[in-house]
């Protein structure tokens, strides 16, 4: 079965992301880092290298395939022509052939029918290296055979695959290097040791070694790029979906993840809940401490909001201002109400001082719930967060501090009167 491409652009980890056993950090910050130390050496930190390696998987599937194609389309061009217009004496054609068929199209085929099966696999590197010393197998073999029967098959073959394995393979620079190195090896201890080249060996030993050198300029160069171009477009992405102060997701994305989160409940049967979350008494709190010292309680709301998701479909998101929307996906009302109110109890466990409040010494939440039943059907967006946001205003005439929470009901829709 071909596996589906995930988002290039996305983090496997984030919005909130673990480096190492440390604190989470925002995916912007954990991007900004990665390109002021630079990566010379092309490699990132772990946290971001494995998702490097997934986006090359992905983003090189048509690049592979062109190389996998122009190989295919090579050999079978060779075995057509190699007699009526290359001169190969007719006593080659059976070994040529049989290196030709027997060594490099099996493996040509086979890699290419596990890119087209597997096209995003952890193992795509391996499977093209093994295509890489196939094709290098079969070419030094006609080098050999050929050169025992005065006709020269150009020892430069073996620069020219490595030149386009650097360039369309796809394969990281360092698991690429050793493989041309010794194949480079390999094609230089194959010419001194088994071919008679006469005065023109040299030469193309010289030349199979001016290729592979372009070939590594060219591999490090193209994927210091390809690593630049990951890391900003990453970072793009990220800068236009997550709020700037807290790091939750912005307005915008946060709409869009509620609405995949709530069409996946429908088509699943799935309970859920969205909570609209707001601070209490937060103006007075602006101009009690200032507003860097609100920015920096909002940062710490929001964290401990974002640490109240349990599964992969759960969104949290700032809503605007001080307002923030969770979607906790999977329970029924009383275990979803019962995590809202542990969530409330988070915020004010923090005991982010709050002396201009009249509810608490601490910054609490009012938190208004809107629990929707799997047999409601599809319900929008829109009513949802209205349900969610009347009960947020019904919790703070009550006297703030606390959850109201509520099963979603569609109005009833007026039926037109017959006749």
């Amino acid at each position: 079965m071909k596996s589906s491409p995930t988002d290039i652009y996305s983090l496997s980890a984030a919005p909130g992301m673990q480096d190492g056993i440390g604190p989470r950090i925002r995916p912007t910050r954990l991007l900004q880092a990665q390109i002021r130390r630079g990566f010379r050496a092309l490699r990132f930190g772990n946290a971001l290298e494995s998702d490097f390696c997934r986006y090359l998987r992905v983003s090189g599937r048509l690049s592979r395939a062109s190389l996998i194609t122009v190989s295919f389309v090579g050999i079978l061009v060779i075995i057509l022509i190699d007699q009526a217009l290359l001169g190969v004496p007719g006593e080659l054609v059976r070994p040529t052939r049989l290196l030709e068929l027997g060594v490099m199209m099996p493996v040509v085929v086979f890699c290419g029918f596990f890119c087209w099966r597997w096209p995003y696999s952890r193992y795509i590197e391996g499977v093209m290296l093994l295509m890489f010393v196939g094709m290098n197998v079969g070419m030094m073999g006609q080098r050999v055979v050929a050169s025992h029967h005065g006709f020269d098959v150009p020892a430069e073959m073996v620069g020219v695959t490595i030149v386009a394995m650097f360039s369309l393979a796809r394969i990281r620079f360092w698991l690429m290097l050793p493989a041309a190195i010794v194949a480079t090896a390999a094609a230089v201890a194959t010419e001194l040791l088994f071919v008679d080249a006469g005065a023109n060996a040299y030469y193309h030993l010289f030349a199979a070694s001016l290729l592979l050198t372009i070939g590594v300029m060219g591999g490090y160069s193209s994927e210091y790029f390809i690593r630049w171009t990951w890391l900003n477009g990453t970072l793009l992405r990220y800068m236009s979906r997550l709020d700037s102060l807290t790091g939750l997701l912005n307005r915008q994305a946060l709409e869009d993840a509620l609405e995949k989160s709530i069409a996946h409940a429908y088509r699943e049967k799935i309970d859920y809940a969205i909570a609209m979350i707001d601070i209490d008494a937060f103006g007075a709190y602006n101009d009690y401490y200032g507003h860097q010292a609100g920015d920096v309680a909002l940062s710490e709301v929001a964290y401990t909001l974002d640490s109240s998701t349990r599964r992969p479909l759960d969104v949290c998101g700032r809503f605007g201002g001080e307002e923030f929307v969770l979607l906790w996906m999977d329970g029924n009302a009383l275990e979803l109400t019962t995590l809202a109110e542990q969530t409330r109890a988070a915020v004010e466990q923090n005991q982010i001082p709050h002396a201009a409040s009249t509810v608490a010494p601490w910054v609490t939440a009012s938190v208004g719930v809107c629990h929707v039943s799997s047999s409601d059907g599809l319900v929008s967006l829109k009513d949802v967060l209205g349900k969610a946001d009347r009960l947020l205003y019904e919790g703070k005439a009550r006297g703030r501090n606390r959850v109201v929470s509520e099963r979603f009901v569609a109005a009833p829709v007026a039926r037109r009167a017959s006749g």
